[in-house]
């Protein structure tokens, strides 16, 4: 499961010094929540960027935690999960597991 998630985002962006606003955005952070979860941004040629290494440590030491004990407590009824995403709900489901992904390969 997280070999194929992993190829949807992980590689995208090795190398970089910075993910802008619209970098984060398509990893599937909400625009407007950028600068609660990472800090105030730096202003590079007028747009918003944040140092990849706030953005592994936010990932890392907040998020995969708290998307970890999530999945933990949904695990048993997958059909609460399946739902929240044919609704369309906010929750982030996809969003969690690819962001997981990028965590357990940093970390290996």
């Amino acid at each position: 499961m997280w070999t194929l998630l992993s190829r949807c985002d992980a590689g995208a962006f090795v190398g970089k010094d910075s993910y802008s606003a619209s970098d984060l955005v398509a990893l599937g952070y909400a625009s407007e929540r950028l600068t609660s979860m990472f800090g105030e941004p730096e202003s590079v040629d007028g747009e918003s960027h944040w140092d990849v290494e706030t953005v592994f440590a936010v990932e890392r030491d907040v998020l995969a935690p708290a998307a970890r004990v999530m999945f933990d407590a949904f695990a048993p009824e997958w059909n609460t999960r399946l739902s929240m995403q044919a609704a369309n709900l906010s929750l982030g489901w996809p969003q969690m597991e690819q962001m997981l992904s990028r965590v357990m390969l940093r970390d290996s």
